[in-house]
């Protein structure tokens, strides 16, 4: 899941419906926030530290962490374990043949703020000849697509709502996953080489 953007009541309803799909670990893909209320901040923090929900830095919470750390001295002071919390986000999750990140696989500013989806597969092009990752899960493009690597050919390609999609072994992905806060998310079975877009009931 990408993008809830300080929407907690939408974070809630996404993690609910990854569970019952069976999801065993849950990952946000950056923008947990993009607000300064700090109080909703504290508890989109607090409810991803309960349910054990890793996550990477995006450009927003790359955003409030300087704005955080750049208030005056008693607020700074108040607010400093939230600053830490974004400050300790990673750019990246890797995990075996899987990378998570917020947009740009690569540990840059550029990496928080130039999308992968251009409306055509020419970065996405660009990400796959930079990296070996099988399989790349990003947010930051509010809009569900994947992108699809076969013998250095590179596809963009629609996400069908709510119908698995069975990954060639012998290909690369790169899918979007979309924005919580405009109720959508992803599922990915290993196990069974399935990737399933998730469209949330709000």
């Amino acid at each position: 899941m990408a993008d809830s953007h300080s929407d907690l009541e939408a974070l809630r309803t996404a993690c609910l419906a990854l569970g019952q799909r069976g999801a065993e670990r849950l990952v946000h893909l950056g923008d947990i926030c993009d607000s300064l209320q700090t109080g909703v901040l504290e508890a989109c923090i607090r409810f991803l530290r309960e349910n054990g929900i890793f996550s990477v830095k995006g450009n927003n919470d790359f955003l409030v962490e300087n704005l955080l750390r750049h208030q005056p001295p008693a607020e700074r002071a108040r607010n400093a374990g939230l600053a830490l919390f974004l400050h300790d986000l990673p750019v990246t999750l890797v995990w075996g043949d899987v990378c998570f990140a917020h947009s740009l696989p690569f540990d840059s500013l550029r990496a928080f703020y130039e999308p992968i989806d251009v409306g055509s597969p020419d970065r996405a092009r660009e990400v796959f000849q930079a990296t070996s990752h099988r399989i790349l899960f990003c947010g930051h493009s509010h809009s569900p697509v994947a992108f699809r690597w076969n013998r250095g050919r590179v596809k963009r390609e629609a996400v069908p709502e709510d119908e698995p999609v069975r990954l060639n072994p012998d290909e690369r992905y790169i899918f979007v996953v979309g924005s919580v806060a405009e109720g959508e998310c992803a599922l990915y079975d290993r196990g069974a080489g399935l990737f399933q877009r998730v469209r949330l009931a709000r």
